[in-house]
Protein backbone atom coordinates (compact mmCIF):
# COMPACT_ATOMS: atom_id res chain seq x y z
CA UNK A 1 0.00 0.00 0.00
CA UNK A 2 2.76 2.65 0.64
CA UNK A 3 4.64 1.39 -2.36
CA UNK A 4 1.36 2.45 -4.27
CA UNK A 5 1.30 5.71 -2.68
CA UNK A 6 4.66 6.60 -3.98
CA UNK A 7 4.25 5.70 -7.53
CA UNK A 8 0.70 8.21 -7.88
CA UNK A 9 2.81 10.53 -5.80
CA UNK A 10 5.71 10.58 -8.34
CA UNK A 11 3.45 10.68 -11.75
CA UNK A 12 1.24 13.27 -10.10
CA UNK A 13 4.77 15.42 -10.11
CA UNK A 14 5.66 14.51 -13.49
CA UNK A 15 2.20 15.94 -14.50
CA UNK A 16 2.09 19.08 -13.37
CA UNK A 17 3.24 22.07 -15.65
CA UNK A 18 2.81 25.39 -15.17
CA UNK A 19 3.15 28.61 -17.62
CA UNK A 20 6.14 29.38 -19.31
CA UNK A 21 7.45 33.20 -19.31
CA UNK A 22 6.82 33.35 -22.82
CA UNK A 23 2.90 32.29 -22.33
CA UNK A 24 2.80 34.98 -19.62
CA UNK A 25 4.37 37.75 -21.31
CA UNK A 26 2.03 37.35 -24.19
CA UNK A 27 -0.89 37.05 -22.03
CA UNK A 28 0.43 40.38 -20.84
CA UNK A 29 1.19 42.08 -24.19
CA UNK A 30 -2.84 40.97 -25.29
CA UNK A 31 -3.84 42.43 -22.48
CA UNK A 32 -2.27 45.92 -22.78
CA UNK A 33 -3.05 46.45 -26.24
CA UNK A 34 -6.82 45.56 -25.28
CA UNK A 35 -6.42 48.29 -22.64
CA UNK A 36 -4.24 50.65 -24.76
CA UNK A 37 -7.68 50.68 -26.94
CA UNK A 38 -10.24 51.01 -24.47
CA UNK A 39 -8.79 53.92 -22.75
CA UNK A 40 -9.70 56.60 -25.35
CA UNK A 41 -13.05 55.36 -25.86
CA UNK A 42 -13.23 55.25 -21.69
CA UNK A 43 -12.24 58.49 -21.68
CA UNK A 44 -14.82 59.91 -24.32
CA UNK A 45 -17.67 57.80 -22.48
CA UNK A 46 -16.99 59.31 -19.55
CA UNK A 47 -16.46 62.84 -21.04
CA UNK A 48 -20.27 62.13 -22.45
CA UNK A 49 -21.45 61.07 -18.56
CA UNK A 50 -19.93 63.65 -16.88
CA UNK A 51 -21.35 66.54 -19.41
CA UNK A 52 -24.60 64.87 -19.26
CA UNK A 53 -24.75 64.82 -15.85
CA UNK A 54 -24.35 68.80 -15.45
CA UNK A 55 -26.99 69.12 -18.07
CA UNK A 56 -29.46 67.44 -16.21
CA UNK A 57 -28.83 68.62 -13.60
CA UNK A 58 -29.22 72.51 -14.38
CA UNK A 59 -32.05 71.32 -16.58
CA UNK A 60 -33.67 70.32 -13.65
CA UNK A 61 -32.53 73.54 -11.55
CA UNK A 62 -33.92 75.68 -13.96
CA UNK A 63 -37.31 73.83 -13.89
CA UNK A 64 -37.43 73.81 -9.74
CA UNK A 65 -36.86 77.82 -10.34
CA UNK A 66 -39.35 78.00 -12.92
CA UNK A 67 -42.08 76.21 -10.55
CA UNK A 68 -40.23 78.80 -7.50
CA UNK A 69 -41.04 81.74 -9.48
CA UNK A 70 -45.13 80.42 -10.02
CA UNK A 71 -45.30 79.56 -6.54
CA UNK A 72 -43.73 82.40 -4.47
CA UNK A 73 -45.15 84.54 -7.13
CA UNK A 74 -41.90 86.71 -7.65
CA UNK A 75 -38.86 86.93 -10.16
CA UNK A 76 -36.38 84.22 -9.71
CA UNK A 77 -33.03 85.09 -11.79
CA UNK A 78 -30.28 82.38 -12.53
CA UNK A 79 -26.43 84.14 -13.44
CA UNK A 80 -24.32 81.35 -15.09
CA UNK A 81 -19.96 82.66 -14.40
CA UNK A 82 -17.19 80.81 -15.68
CA UNK A 83 -14.65 81.03 -12.51
CA UNK A 84 -11.22 80.85 -13.73
CA UNK A 85 -8.89 77.79 -12.37
CA UNK A 86 -12.24 77.30 -10.05
CA UNK A 87 -15.67 75.43 -11.24
CA UNK A 88 -18.32 77.39 -12.63
CA UNK A 89 -21.72 78.19 -11.58
CA UNK A 90 -24.61 79.37 -11.65
CA UNK A 91 -26.23 81.66 -8.66
CA UNK A 92 -29.85 81.88 -8.64
CA UNK A 93 -31.94 84.26 -6.64
CA UNK A 94 -32.15 83.79 -3.20
CA UNK A 95 -33.11 80.97 -1.16
CA UNK A 96 -32.63 78.50 -4.47
CA UNK A 97 -28.71 78.83 -3.90
CA UNK A 98 -26.35 77.93 -6.26
CA UNK A 99 -25.65 75.37 -8.82
CA UNK A 100 -22.23 74.10 -9.01
CA UNK A 101 -21.01 72.51 -11.93
CA UNK A 102 -18.10 69.50 -12.26
CA UNK A 103 -14.78 70.52 -12.80
CA UNK A 104 -14.51 69.62 -16.31
CA UNK A 105 -17.57 71.21 -17.66
CA UNK A 106 -17.55 75.25 -18.44
CA UNK A 107 -19.97 77.03 -20.45
CA UNK A 108 -18.94 78.34 -23.68
CA UNK A 109 -20.76 81.50 -24.30
CA UNK A 110 -22.08 83.14 -21.42
CA UNK A 111 -25.79 84.75 -21.84
CA UNK A 112 -25.77 88.80 -22.41
CA UNK A 113 -27.94 88.99 -19.05
CA UNK A 114 -28.87 86.86 -16.44
CA UNK A 115 -31.70 84.30 -16.91
CA UNK A 116 -35.02 83.96 -15.03
CA UNK A 117 -38.45 83.53 -14.86
CA UNK A 118 -41.19 86.17 -13.98
CA UNK A 119 -43.98 85.56 -11.41
CA UNK A 120 -45.98 84.07 -14.22
CA UNK A 121 -43.49 81.37 -15.12
CA UNK A 122 -42.76 83.71 -18.63
CA UNK A 123 -38.92 84.20 -19.62
CA UNK A 124 -37.89 87.53 -18.49
CA UNK A 125 -36.80 88.10 -21.78
CA UNK A 126 -39.90 88.17 -23.76
CA UNK A 127 -39.06 88.47 -26.94
CA UNK A 128 -36.21 85.72 -27.35
CA UNK A 129 -34.77 82.74 -26.57
CA UNK A 130 -32.04 82.33 -24.21
CA UNK A 131 -29.21 80.19 -24.68
CA UNK A 132 -26.71 78.25 -22.31
CA UNK A 133 -24.14 75.84 -23.62
CA UNK A 134 -21.93 73.64 -21.81
CA UNK A 135 -18.67 72.37 -23.16
CA UNK A 136 -16.75 69.27 -21.59
CA UNK A 137 -12.71 70.30 -20.86
CA UNK A 138 -12.05 66.62 -21.26
CA UNK A 139 -13.12 67.01 -25.20
CA UNK A 140 -13.89 70.31 -26.50
CA UNK A 141 -16.31 68.93 -29.43
CA UNK A 142 -18.77 67.93 -26.86
CA UNK A 143 -21.28 70.52 -26.47
CA UNK A 144 -24.96 70.26 -24.84
CA UNK A 145 -27.34 73.29 -24.65
CA UNK A 146 -29.88 74.08 -22.83
CA UNK A 147 -32.90 77.45 -24.13
CA UNK A 148 -35.50 79.17 -22.29
CA UNK A 149 -38.26 80.11 -24.69
CA UNK A 150 -40.74 83.51 -23.90
CA UNK A 151 -42.96 80.91 -22.55
CA UNK A 152 -40.65 79.40 -19.70
CA UNK A 153 -40.32 76.19 -21.33
CA UNK A 154 -37.21 74.99 -20.89
CA UNK A 155 -35.20 72.38 -22.98
CA UNK A 156 -32.18 71.01 -23.97
CA UNK A 157 -30.44 69.02 -26.66
CA UNK A 158 -27.34 67.65 -27.72
CA UNK A 159 -25.96 69.94 -30.09
CA UNK A 160 -24.48 72.86 -30.11
CA UNK A 161 -27.72 74.88 -31.56
CA UNK A 162 -29.76 77.65 -30.58
CA UNK A 163 -31.99 77.39 -29.14
CA UNK A 164 -32.51 74.04 -28.71
CA UNK A 165 -36.39 72.97 -30.27
CA UNK A 166 -37.38 69.60 -28.26
CA UNK A 167 -35.74 68.00 -25.30
CA UNK A 168 -33.55 65.01 -27.18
Amino acid sequence: MLCQRQTTTRRAEKNQQGFTLLEIMIVVVIVGIAAGLAIPNFTLMYARHELYQATTSLYNRLLFARSAAISRNAMIVATPTNVPGAQSQVAFTPPLGSETLPLNVTFVLLPAQPIGFTPRGLSTTPLANQTVQLQSVRDPNLIYSISLAPSGKVTWCTRQINPCLQNQ
